[in-house]
C-alpha cells in the first residue's frame, strides 16, 4: 500500500489534494433563525431539546464519523468519500473541538456535535476518541428536515440514514426575549481540522465587544461620532429630520472605551424600528453587527414585525455590511437626498470615492 493510501485510510489525518467546498447559500436562510422545539437524542443517554439550550452553545454539524476498519465504499455514481468536496474530515474536525473543549467551557461556552449518525455510532466514536462533550443524533432527519439544512446521499455501511448533513457549525445563544437563535453559521468549513480555532478566534474578537444602552455619560461621545460621520446631529432619513443625539442608542465598549454607537426609533404604532445611525471606530470586530443583532432583539421584543435603515448610493461599504448581515435592498428614495441638501447645506455632493450623493437605498429586515 502506498503513503498516500495509506495517509487516506488514516481518519484522525487529511490526505493532501482534498477538493475545497464553495458556499452555494444554502445556509442563508439559517441566519437568525430560532431553534425548534425538536428534541434529538443524546450520547449522554438523554434527550436534549434545542429551543431549550442553557447556555450559549456552539453546534457544528459533520457528514459522518469513519470506523476503523470499515471501508466507506463509493457513492451513488460511483464518487470516493476523498472525492466529495467537505465531506473528508469529520474525525479530525470533531477532535479539533475536543482538543480546545477546555477554552470552550471557560468562555461560557457549550459544544455539541451534530449528525445524522445513530446515537450509538456516536457514542462509539465519542468513546473511542475520548470526547468531553455530548453529541446529538439526527438519525430520523427530523432536524434536517425543518431547518431545510443542504444535505447529501451516500451509501453506508452502518450507523444511520444515508442522507448526511453538510459540514457547517452555529454559534446559537438566547436573543432578549429568551429564543434560543443562531447568531452566525460558518458554512462551508474548511479544512475542518482548523475549523475549532477559527470559531475560537471569532468567540474571542465577540467577547470583547459589550454592549450598554447610552447613558447621560455617553452625551460627549454620541454628539462626537454624529458630527464625525454626519457633520452635525440632526440626521435626515426619508425627508424627515432626528436629532440622533436624543433618541435611543447603543453603545459598543471595547478595552472599556465606546467604540461604536447605533441610535434607532421605534416609528409610531411600535409595528416598525428604524436604525437611524450606524458607526464603529475599530474594523473588523464585528463591531457594526453586534449593534444592529442588538436593535433587532429590541424591535423583536417590541413586537415591531420590521427594522429598516437608509443609508448614501455613495456608502459602498456600508451596503456590503449590511448585506453580508442578511439586510435585503427594500427601496430606492431617488434624488432625496439632493432635496435633503436644500436645507442642510452641509451634506456633501461627493462621496469620499467620487460618487455623486444624490438618493438614499433603503435596506430592511423583517422580524418572525
Amino acid at each position: 500500500m502506498s503513503q498516500h493510501e495509506v495517509a487516506s485510510h488514516d481518519l484522525a489525518t487529511l490526505p493532501p489534494g482534498l477538493p475545497v467546498p464553495v458556499d452555494d447559500g444554502a445556509c442563508l436562510h439559517l441566519r437568525r433563525a430560532a431553534l425548534p422545539p425538536i428534541e434529538l437524542a443524546s450520547t449522554s443517554g438523554t434527550t436534549q431539546r434545542l429551543d431549550r439550550l442553557p447556555r450559549p452553545a456552539v453546534l457544528f454539524f459533520y457528514p459522518r464519523t469513519g470506523v476503523p476498519g470499515e471501508p466507506v465504499g463509493k457513492g451513488v455514481s460511483g464518487e470516493s468519500w476523498e472525492s466529495i468536496p467537505g465531506a473528508r474530515g469529520c474525525t479530525p474536525q470533531s477532535c479539533g473541538f475536543r482538543d480546545s473543549h477546555a477554552a470552550f467551557a471557560a468562555m461560557g461556552v457549550d459544544v455539541l456535535g451534530v449528525s445524522t449518525n445513530t446515537t450509538e455510532h456516536q457514542r462509539a466514536f465519542k468513546d473511542r476518541e475520548r470526547v468531553p462533550f455530548e453529541f446529538l443524533s439526527d438519525s430520523g432527519l427530523t432536524l434536517a428536515r425543518a431547518m431545510r439544512l443542504p444535505t447529501f446521499e451516500f451509501p453506508v455501511a452502518s450507523g444511520g440514514p444515508p442522507t448526511l448533513v453538510k459540514r457547517m457549525a452555529w454559534y446559537v445563544e438566547p436573543d432578549a426575549g429568551g429564543v434560543v437563535r443562531v447568531r452566525k453559521v460558518w458554512y462551508p468549513v474548511f479544512p475542518p481540522d482548523q475549523h475549532a480555532a477559527r470559531v475560537l478566534e471569532w468567540l474571542g474578537r465577540r467577547a470583547e465587544v459589550t454592549l450598554v444602552t447610552r447613558s447621560g455619560s455617553h452625551d460627549a461621545f454620541v454628539r462626537a461620532e454624529l458630527e464625525r460621520h454626519w457633520l452635525g446631529t440632526q440626521i435626515w432619513s426619508r425627508g424627515i429630520c432626528y436629532d440622533a443625539d436624543r433618541i435611543p442608542a447603543i453603545i459598543a465598549m471595547h478595552a472599556g472605551e465606546p467604540a461604536g454607537l447605533i441610535t434607532y426609533d421605534m416609528l409610531p404604532g411600535g409595528t416598525q424600528c428604524e436604525v437611524v445611525t450606524l458607526s464603529t471606530r475599530l474594523e473588523n470586530r464585528g463591531i457594526a453587527a453586534r449593534l444592529l443583532e442588538a436593535v433587532e432583539d429590541i424591535a423583536r421584543v417590541a413586537g415591531a414585525w420590521r427594522i429598516f435603515l437608509t443609508t448614501t448610493n455613495d456608502n459602498l461599504r456600508a451596503i456590503g455590511v449590511y448585506q453580508r448581515c442578511g439586510w435585503q435592498f427594500a427601496a430606492l428614495h431617488k434624488g432625496i437626498v439632493d432635496m435633503a441638501r436644500e436645507r442642510v447645506p452641509h451634506i456633501p455632493r461627493l462621496g469620499p470615492s467620487g460618487i455623486p450623493v444624490r438618493d438614499e437605498l433603503e435596506f430592511e429586515l423583517w422580524l418572525a
